[in-house]
């Protein structure tokens, strides 16, 4: 009989809490989370108290609304509040990390956040996002290695999801295969269809004790510009 804990996790960049016609959409993200039943969510581009988004603090609301835990990461300050990445959890977040990105070329500040989460059978999974800088292929593959050579020696299980703004035959995405394992890695759906790219994605150590179950991309583009990217696994 096989057994170990199942977990679904979900990567989706919100679009700072706004849909492609500028309105809130807010709402419907949280119905897409319930919907697909994830457990761990990261989020790119959240806002927190902006004019943007109307003073709102973005995680708060859709932590609530989804009954679950968070923890939020400042990547920007803007004139009124800032944004950033979140992580959701159905589970116990018992730490987090924020760690700052390097930018070789100049860009606006990028970060990786990693929320230590304790799955019901009592093992913990360090789960990390991030969004890499979407203007200059130098600094992703700057980030990219910074993030690789923190994560790779993780004495936790590790599920890092993301906006990579990398398409799959990108170099960047090529050279991180050497180190990371991709969910759906045969999977030729796009995630932001503005340019009918694979942007965002969700990754495992090869040496780590999870098993992919399954992966799907949700193509809604009446939420976000991106589609949201789901994968779920069974740490043995």
């Amino acid at each position: 009989m096989t057994s170990g804990q199942v977990f679904t996790a979900m990567s989706y960049n919100i679009r700072h809490g706004l849909t492609t016609k500028n309105q809130s959409n807010l709402s419907r993200v949280s119905q897409l989370i319930r919907a697909n039943k994830a457990d761990i969510v990261a989020l790119q581009e959240i806002d927190s108290a902006t004019v943007r988004s109307l003073g709102r603090n973005q995680t708060k609301y859709l932590a609530k609304a989804t009954g679950m835990k968070s923890v939020y990461a400042k990547a920007v300050s803007e004139k009124r509040g800032s944004y950033g990445l979140a992580i959701l959890s159905r589970y116990p977040i018992i730490a987090s990390q924020i760690v700052q990105l390097p930018s070789p070329e100049e860009g606006a500040s990028r970060i990786l956040l990693c929320a230590y989460v304790e799955l019901p059978n009592e093992k913990t999974v360090r789960f990390c996002t991030a969004k890499l800088d979407p203007h200059s292929s130098q600094n992703r593959t700057a980030q990219a290695a910074i993030v690789t050579a923190l994560l790779k020696e993780s004495i936790q299980p590790v599920v890092w999801a993301g906006d990579f703004h990398s398409h799959t035959d990108d170099p960047i995405i090529r050279q991180m295969a050497r180190y990371w394992r991709y969910a759906g890695i045969a999977s030729e759906q796009v995630t932001f269809p503005d340019l009918a790219s694979r942007f965002d994605y969700i990754l495992t150590r090869p040496n780590d004790e999870l098993q992919e179950l399954n992966y799907r991309i949700v193509e809604e583009n009446r939420t976000s510009d991106h589609y949201p990217v789901i994968a779920s696994f069974r740490l043995k």
